[in-house]
């Protein structure tokens, strides 16, 4: 892990424990109204912060980081809202849940090379919004603080405090190499083609990995017919899809694919192979892609030509 992310936990456990120690303190003067705001409005930045962390750190694993984020942000919540009695804290917890999901979702599905500012945005978010509550409602009548309850200030404030945590560095060292390269491979989508004729094996194997597929572009005769096979080399379940089928004739296959809606498809879990048998029947460019959340963004496509 970067200093950057140590800082950002630092800062976050900081400001949590203090709002926490504030909110026990003033708890028999806070209006209910204000503190089912303040918890919801935690609870959302918070776990939204978590939850795209999660979702970046363990992208391609959705559950998990989906599960993580949730169970990490009701624990997070409950120690900040706690003491603000039972509607806060099921408004906090609510939005906790909410905010883990579309957090976990919204990592997994950021392109590598966004993540890291994502993350230090929300963290920036989270700092503002913590900050903002302390100040407003806790800190109103302090005269040391009321600078910063001018908006032209505060807003100063927070983009230096941005500016100034990005100078540190990537908050978490993700491996991008996958995605540049699937990027420059697929820039290029007339080179590099696997050619099938009646020489050639009948097996037409493609192998996926975290993020990509082996080979991935392949050049096949009409009136053909290859099996495809999938053969899942990675650590996690990949798919693959046509966006268009039309054209394609299955002769048999696997249990596990379906034709329908012009579409055909192929699923194998970790270490597992799936294969069907076709007939290309028709001229044209048949575009294939993993359907798993992000998958294609970061890399995992192909095609197959077919002329005559």
């Amino acid at each position: 892990m970067n200093i950057s992310f140590f800082i950002m936990v630092i800062v976050v456990i900081s400001l949590a424990g203090y709002t926490s120690f504030l909110s026990n303190r003033h708890k028999r003067t806070i209006e209910k109204m204000t503190s089912m705001t303040l918890g919801m409005s935690i609870g959302m930045i918070a776990s939204l912060l978590i939850g795209t962390l999660l979702g970046v750190m363990l992208k391609g694993n959705l559950f998990m980081s989906t599960i993580s984020s949730m169970g990490i942000s009701i624990m997070f919540i409950y120690i900040i809202t706690g003491s603000l009695g039972i509607l806060t804290m099921v408004e906090s917890i609510m939005s906790a849940m909410m905010g883990g999901m579309m957090g976990a979702m919204l990592g997994d599905m950021v392109a590598t090379q966004y993540a890291d500012s994502l993350i230090k945005i929300l963290f920036t978010l989270y700092v503002f919004t913590i900050s903002l509550i302390i100040c407003y409602v806790f800190h109103q009548k302090s005269k040391r603080i009321r600078y910063l309850q001018n908006p032209f200030i505060y807003s100063i404030v927070m983009a230096s405090f941005f500016i100034l945590f990005h100078q540190l560095g990537p908050v978490v060292s993700i491996e991008n190499n996958n995605f540049t390269n699937n990027h420059q491979l697929h820039q290029n989508p007339t080179g590099n083609y696997t050619q099938y004729n009646d020489s050639n094996s009948n097996a037409m194997v493609i192998s996926s990995e975290e993020y990509q597929y082996t080979p991935y572009n392949f050049s096949i005769k009409k009136g053909q017919t290859v099996t495809l096979r999938l053969e899942n080399k990675g650590k996690i379940e990949h798919d693959l899809e046509f966006k268009q089928a039309k054209g394609i004739k299955v002769q048999s296959g696997s249990t596990h694919h379906h034709e329908g809606n012009n579409t055909l498809h192929l699923h194998a879990t970790p270490g597992k192979t799936s294969q069907i048998t076709v007939t290309f029947t028709q001229d044209g460019i048949y575009n294939f892609y993993c359907t798993l959340p992000s998958h294609e963004h970061l890399g995992m496509k192909g095609t197959i030509i077919v002329d005559s």
